[in-house]
């Protein structure tokens, strides 16, 4: 028996912000288009642009927290009133991040929405990527702050983030026009997807963490089995090139 689902559709409209470092500058408060605060609570850190060993390219944002402070809010790097963002609309957000040790850390939408993904790092210098949805805009404003928060219950670390892009994503319901014809489902912890049309996907965890991909392009019916994933992120992408996001409720 096919269990409920909660789908969500959306194109990507475009690109409304991004920062590689590549041409990234360094005062007393900012690194790059971000600006780097620190507003008290007993909590420390130094950052700087990495060069050496960076993620990507020849630089990288590097912070060293040597102490996160009594709350999340004590040390944040903000994309703070960089562009408008429209009522109604969802934002992806996705970015390459680096830890010395394991510890949790923020990502944060404020002003024109409340939106928290907690990203737990794995630590050990692996290089993680992620692309987070937010929740949809509340309302239109130019002064919404996108943040990565690390303080408490973060743990002294040094951090390294790179290759950050966030997109604008289409409202949220079906394009009659592209994947009309496709559906996914969950029936207990097997995901399915079926489609007439040929497409390629990736399942992604609400982390942002890829579970599955599938880079050929295929039809007709697929089942993956999910386990542990409460909902989880299909992104369907045509051989024309076009995308589609399907959030799914799994049981």
């Amino acid at each position: 028996m096919a269990c409920s689902i909660s789908v969500s559709l959306f194109p990507t409209n475009g690109v409304v912000y991004s920062e590689n470092f590549e041409n990234a500058t360094v005062t007393a408060t900012t690194l790059g288009n971000g600006a780097a605060m620190n507003y008290g609570g007993g909590a420390a850190w130094t950052f700087a642009l990495e060069e050496n060993y960076p993620i990507a390219g020849t630089k990288s944002a590097y912070f060293n927290i040597t102490n996160p402070g009594t709350d999340w809010w004590t040390l944040q790097y903000r994309i703070d009133s960089k562009f408008a963002v429209k009522e109604g609309v969802q934002y992806k957000v996705s970015f390459k991040i680096q830890s010395s040790v394991v510890t949790e850390i923020k990502f944060k939408v404020e002003a024109t929405t409340d939106f928290t993904q907690i990203l737990n790092l794995k630590g050990g210098y692996t290089i993680e990527e992620y692309s987070i949805i937010t929740s949809a805009m509340d309302r239109d404003g130019d002064n919404s702050n996108f943040m990565f928060a690390f303080g408490s219950p973060a743990v002294p670390a040094e951090i390294w983030i790179d290759d950050i892009v966030i997109e604008e994503l289409g409202a949220t319901g079906l394009d009659k026009n592209t994947f009309e014809n496709v559906k996914v489902w969950s029936e207990g912890n097997k995901l399915i997807i079926d489609s007439p049309e040929l497409y390629t996907f990736n399942v992604f965890n609400t982390a942002g963490q890829t579970i599955f991909s599938n880079p050929q392009s295929i039809s007709g019916k697929t089942s993956l089995d999910i386990v542990r994933n409460d909902f989880v992120f299909v992104k369907l992408t045509s051989v024309e090139g076009f995308s589609k996001t399907v959030k799914i409720q799994m049981h």
